[in-house]
């Protein structure tokens, strides 16, 4: 392989590197421009370098293709890691999905510059870009299924009164019901309510929560994202309501 050789690959894998890595850094993710350049020459190089070895000791016994398939597993393995870095959990909500996805593409561009194929490598990073650009602008007109949590406090009320008032409120609003959690303390005075409500659309959710408040004896009303545990303190569960499913 020549020296002009590997400048072309290598200028092929900064170029479509830095396609998916300038998306990536117009969205403010933290692997941007410069990871996905790195990545996709990293792996273009290691590609180029294995196939250099390959060709010097495989002596004409055809295992330059081993060679080079144990490569690309240790590429791929090693991305592993790196786009696991990627990924960010807080509570329900996982971030840099999508920026792990695009940090093994680059890889795998890399790897198919390093052995020479071009227009694979140029159609599936077209292909890939249309996936980021086009696709959030379908997933914006497609509502997605949240989850949410509502607590609801009453003062001197019946539990089970205060339950249906506020059950009925969310049927109004067409709001699926998932579980709810009662809390109520030893001498009647409070009744707590955590409803897990699964959201398909809603379209203000402060008139919901005004709807609420509404109603006598209620005192708070709290809208926060679903922590999937129960209220602490004294509680029982009445699960399902009205025949929701789990």
């Amino acid at each position: 392989m020549n020296f002009e050789s590997w400048i072309v690959k290598l200028i092929l894998a900064t170029f479509l590197g830095s396609l998916i890595g300038f998306e990536r850094e117009y969205h403010g993710r933290p692997a941007g421009l410069r990871t996905h350049i790195l990545v996709c020459i990293g792996a273009a190089v290691l590609t180029i370098s294995g196939l250099s070895i390959a060709a010097v000791f495989s002596n004409g016994n055809g295992s330059s293709g081993e060679e080079i398939s144990r490569i690309v597993a240790g590429i791929v393995t090693g991305i592993g890691f790196l786009g696991a870095g990627a990924i960010i959990r807080t509570s329900d909500l996982i971030r840099g999905l999508t920026t792990a996805a695009c940090i093994w593409f680059v890889a795998a561009i890399g790897i198919v510059i390093g052995i020479g194929q071009y227009l694979l490598a140029a159609s599936s990073t077209g292909f890939a870009l249309l996936v980021l650009i086009l696709l959030p602008l379908i997933e914006n007109r497609v509502s997605a299924l949240k989850y949410r949590d509502v607590i609801i406090r009453g003062e001197s009320m019946d539990p089970l009164r205060l339950l249906d008032m506020c059950t009925a409120v969310f049927e109004h609003s067409r709001i699926g019901i998932h579980d709810v959690d009662i809390e109520i303390n030893r001498n009647g005075s409070f009744v707590n309510l955590l409803y897990h409500l699964r959201i398909r659309k809603i379209t203000n959710h402060n008139e919901l929560l005004n709807s609420l408040s509404e109603i006598d004896g209620v005192t708070t009303v709290t809208w926060q994202r679903s922590s999937g545990r129960p209220i602490d303190g004294i509680s029982r569960r009445i699960s399902p309501v009205n025949g929701a499913s789990e």
